[in-house]
């Protein structure tokens, strides 16, 4: 009789060791975020208003090393998610949109200029690099530069529960409005029990490999 016992073993390997790894990605990104290094040389100004505004995800997942990082808003912009993803487990983005009279709030990261390259690098084509004026808590300005992209929604849609609690939690280390911080609570975000909680697990992984190639 065929014994079939080490086709269950490598079945069993091809299985085990990358649920593994996801396991373990994940496990390392619920660490609290890595420390700005406020001694960096040739720092440039980055501002992040999305699931980068959030130091557990910008360092953990994303890998990326930083001087220090504030809170800051850009007049005449509003926060909008009019980005498209994928409808019900990750429906929208963040992205800026000009609007008179209106603040977007983030987070100014300041960043070694390599370390720049690679957040704009890796956001992909959809988005323009612009340089911006942004204002910190302090009333004081800097420059910047940040992402835009023309929506790809004609309308804003909800984000998921998993980008909003990035966002959420960000919001609330940052000290941000309160009108913000209810905006932004995952709460409201798009879930489906457990195909969201996979979705996410391997979304996380994903941007964890890619940053680190």
């Amino acid at each position: 009789m065929f014994d079939r016992s080490w086709l269950k073993w490598l079945v069993g390997l091809c299985i085990g060791v990358p649920a593994s790894f996801v396991l373990g990605v994940n496990l390392y990104i619920q660490l609290p975020p890595q420390s700005p290094e406020p001694h960096l040389e040739s720092v440039v100004g980055y501002f992040a208003y999305g699931s980068n505004m959030n130091d557990r995800y910008f360092t953990r997942v994303r890998g990326i090393v930083r001087s220090s990082s504030e809170m800051a808003s850009l007049p005449d912009y509003e926060v909008a998610f009019n980005l498209n993803g994928i409808p019900s487990i990750e429906p929208s983005f963040a992205n800026l949109a000009p609007a008179k009279g209106g603040r977007a709030y983030g987070v100014f990261h300041r960043l070694p200029a390599g370390e720049l390259e690679r957040v704009l690098g890796s956001e992909g084509d959809s988005y323009n690099v612009r340089t911006v004026t942004v204002y910190l808590k302090d009333g004081s300005t800097a420059i910047a530069k940040t992402l835009i992209s023309d929506p790809s929604l004609e309308l804003p849609v909800t984000p998921s529960k998993r980008y909003l609690g990035y966002m959420h939690e960000a919001a609330l280390a940052y000290d941000m409005p309160p009108e913000i911080i209810a905006r932004y609570n995952p709460d409201q975000g798009a879930y489906i029990p457990v195909v969201s909680e996979l979705f996410g697990a391997a979304m996380h992984t994903g941007v964890w490999v890619f940053a680190r190639l």
